[in-house]
């Protein structure tokens, strides 16, 4: 099960008032979904979409970031100029089976932590990804699967908004 990983937790920093620095309070451990039995998300973070990038600013981004957290069901993708930082929990997968295939509006930086991941394209294009190994996906059709049938794997990533990108939009191969 993804549940077999430990829990995660994690450490937002923020700046106070007079200026030094110190740990929000962030919901420890972060929020997480289960799409299905095998297969955890933990959300870690998140900012709004900004032409400049993230504003600092009376922590403008905290407030999206905890607003996030406390009240979406689920992991959001973001829009346009947005952000969002998530870990990725691969459940043993005795089966062999495939994740969904699926496209999101996002460009992703994901990083491989533990276990053998194969990531499939729509073209029927294939990789096998082991510990250390990054991937950057540019908006592809595109479904993973752990290798393993005893062990899990994990994997952490930040997707960013590209052009056009609505907040939650997904694309399922066959529909929107």
């Amino acid at each position: 099960m993804a549940t077999s990983f430990p829990t995660i937790f994690h450490y937002v920093t923020a700046i106070n008032p007079d200026g030094t620095s110190s740990f929000h309070d962030s919901p420890n451990p972060p929020p997480s979904v289960f799409p299905n039995p095998a297969f955890r998300v933990d959300y870690i973070y998140s900012s709004l979409a900004s032409t400049t990038g993230p504003s600092f600013a009376e922590n403008a981004d905290l407030k999206n970031h905890l607003d996030v957290a406390v009240h979406s069901p689920y992991i959001m993708f973001p829009t346009a100029g947005g952000s969002v930082a998530i870990v990725l929990n691969f459940g043993p997968n005795p089966t062999g089976e495939w994740g969904l295939m699926h496209r999101t509006n996002t460009l992703d930086y994901l990083f491989v932590i533990n276990g053998e991941l194969e990531l499939a394209l729509d073209s029927g294009e294939k990789r096998v990804l082991k510990a250390g190994d990054a991937v950057v996906q540019r908006g592809p059709m595109h479904a993973w699967r752990n290798l393993s049938k005893t062990e899990p794997a994990r994997m952490a990533g930040v997707a960013l908004g590209v052009e056009g990108a609505v907040k939650d939009e997904i694309f399922v191969q066959g529909h929107k």
